[in-house]
């Protein structure tokens, strides 16, 4: 009994850990992303690890140098504690009705492990993407206001980056996902996102920068 309670428990923490990495994850990448997996995972309550960055999109594997160059220090640096070397991770983005027809590459890289509540808030996720072609305003607006709405995420403009940009959050069991993305020319995303409410804006916005070497 008291096995079978303990493995229930650990998968239980370990499916919500995955979902919410997946949701605070695809909003630090381009809303792209967000449209289509919000909606996959809303739906899904056993999603896998693997399944973070799922998005009808194909997972392809990508040597750790593009994450190289941003140090685990640098990012040390800024958050105030030691993460480890970075994670990396790459998807194709696949042209869909819900992206308006436009492909590109998300690079995701992960300082940090998120297996248990208490390394997921200690977790530094910066994002890359890079799109064939731009988003427009109302696009991207429109895309913002459905992802939203189905996950209830909160979306409001950031200016502090020198490019448009926005800062999203999603709080749920008890946990909040905040980042920020700014966006250059309407194809390049980059981002930086934490599950950790006390990270102030200012630390993100930061970390963000350090997303643009990517």
């Amino acid at each position: 009994m008291g096995t079978n309670v303990r493995n229930n428990s650990t998968h239980s923490l370990r499916r919500s850990l995955s979902y919410r990495a997946l949701l605070i994850g695809i909003a630090g990448g381009s809303i792209l992303l967000a449209v289509p997996t919000v909606a996959q995972a809303a739906s899904r309550s056993g999603s896998t690890a693997q399944a973070r960055h799922a998005a009808a999109n194909t997972k392809k594997a990508m040597a750790s140098s593009i994450c190289s160059k941003v140090s685990a220090a640098s990012v040390s640096a800024i958050i105030g504690y030691t993460v480890p070397a970075p994670k990396t991770d790459t998807f194709a983005i696949k042209p869909t009705k819900a992206n308006y027809g436009i492909s590109g590459t998300n690079t995701i890289c992960t300082y940090g492990a998120e297996t248990s509540m208490a390394t997921i808030v200690k977790a530094v996720t910066l994002e890359y993407e890079v799109t064939d072609k731009p988003l427009t305003a109302a696009e991207l607006q429109a895309s913002i206001k459905k992802a939203s709405s189905i996950a209830k995420f909160k979306f409001t403009t950031y200016s502090g980056l020198g490019v448009p940009g926005f800062y999203f959050s999603l709080t749920e069991a008890g946990i909040t996902g905040q980042g920020i993305t700014g966006i250059e020319d309407g194809t390049h995303f980059f981002s930086a996102d934490v599950e950790n409410k006390n990270v102030s804006k200012a630390t993100i916005a930061k970390l963000t920068e350090l997303a643009k070497n990517l």
